[in-house]
């Protein structure tokens, strides 16, 4: 069969269940598309589209609960996020980042185990330290790749409800991806005009996976919701200890 065959037949599915499951994690998009398209495609080209996918995948969360934005966290939390993001980027460059991942699966671990374990530790940060989390988020995702997990991490802190906390995210999110796609874009445009169909797909699956996972959130209670997030954090610890991301 033809090559663009087989990248319609995977990567249209693989999208879409992506995008359902991660809209209760509020996070694993990317970790889970960019090594899937790069069985198709070059690493830079894989990052770019798994950059398209997280993007609107995001945006897809924003058109379904904007009105439930909490936009006391996007101000504390949202903007030293994106400041620490940058930061981050540019400290790859210079950094071994391969043990500060170890040593944060290590953490992820330990703290998603001391809250799921029966009469389980309760972490409580006062919103006076939102500006570090936000920060010290920002600045791991940048050397590392991963910000998602940590972000949803910190916002469940704040108990706050299913849609809230995962529109809250997804618009930190959407910021963070608005300045680094359009470079992605230049340097990829060759590709993105010859493939524009297969975009467009993958595009769409990122979209429709999240409104199917929207009419499953309903039946979903805040504490499987807060389980879900813990457990995908949990496994994206012992990922990063294994060093398979």
């Amino acid at each position: 069969m033809d090559v663009v065959f087989y990248q319609y037949l995977v990567l249209i599915p693989v999208t879409m269940v992506t995008s359902l499951i991660t809209l209760f994690t509020g996070f694993g998009v990317g970790t889970i598309m960019m090594p899937i398209m790069a069985l198709f495609f070059d690493v830079k080209v894989a990052i770019f589209l798994a950059a398209i996918v997280h993007f609107f995948n995001n945006m897809s969360r924003l058109a379904l609960y904007r009105s439930e934005i909490n936009w006391g966290i996007i101000r504390r939390f949202g903007v030293v996020s994106i400041i620490g993001a940058f930061i981050g980027s540019f400290a790859q460059i210079y950094l071994d980042s391969s043990w500060l991942k170890v040593g944060l699966g290590v953490f992820l671990i330990v703290y998603s185990l001391l809250t799921l374990i029966p009469n389980k530790i309760k972490i409580t940060l006062s919103a006076n330290v939102d500006f570090i989390g936000g920060f010290l988020s920002g600045l791991i995702g940048g050397l590392i790749g991963n910000q998602g997990a940590i972000r949803s991490l910190y916002l469940l802190n704040y108990e706050m409800e299913k849609k809230e906390l995962i529109v809250s995210s997804a618009l930190i999110a959407v910021i963070i991806d608005s300045t680094r796609i359009p470079i992605y874009a230049y340097s990829n445009y060759k590709y993105m005009q010859e493939n524009i169909m297969l975009l467009a797909a993958v595009v769409v699956s990122a979209i429709l996976g999240t409104i199917l996972g929207s009419k499953i959130l309903p039946k979903v209670s805040y504490e499987l919701f807060k389980k879900i997030i813990l457990v995908g954090v949990f496994i994206l610890g012992i990922l990063m200890i294994l060093r398979v991301i």
